[in-house]
């Protein structure tokens, strides 16, 4: 699997596939995005699916999703605000999201165009004040 994160002011990021999504390659970006310091910050998180060729998650071992959000699991306790919105049209990787939709805890829509997912978190973001408190430099 390819992708490409783009960090977005104030507080979200938007990620685009391309290729078959694998657990191991979601796992990864999972690792990635958790262990950046602006993730504590995150608001929102656009995943836009609509370029990849499929993913390798198995019907029949729902623990390949739940294995690749490990890292999001202890994440969401760091910062349990994250609004997840995916992109997708084709159906099995409509039926892969309504899979991950039962593991995770934070709100999560599927819309099939970014359009779409960039209007609903545009009313989503009205109300919001975003402040960012200097940060400490890490040793």
């Amino acid at each position: 699997m390819s992708y490409e994160v783009t960090w977005e002011a104030p507080a979200g990021f938007y990620v685009h596939f391309s290729g078959w999504v694998t657990p191991e390659s979601a796992g990864k970006l999972a690792r990635e995005l958790t262990s950046d310091p602006r993730y504590d910050d995150l608001f929102y998180a656009i995943v836009d699916l609509s370029d990849a060729t499929g993913h390798t998650f198995r019907r029949d071992d729902p623990g390949g999703v739940a294995r690749a959000m490990i890292e999001l699991a202890g994440a969401r306790f760091t910062n349990g605000r994250v609004l997840e919105v995916a992109i997708a049209h084709d159906p099995k990787m409509l039926n892969f999201l309504e899979t991950y939709a039962k593991f995770t805890t934070r709100p999560f829509k599927i819309f099939p165009t970014l359009n779409e997912a960039r209007s609903w978190l545009a009313e989503q973001m009205e109300s919001v004040r975003f402040y960012t408190p200097p940060r400490r430099e890490r040793k």
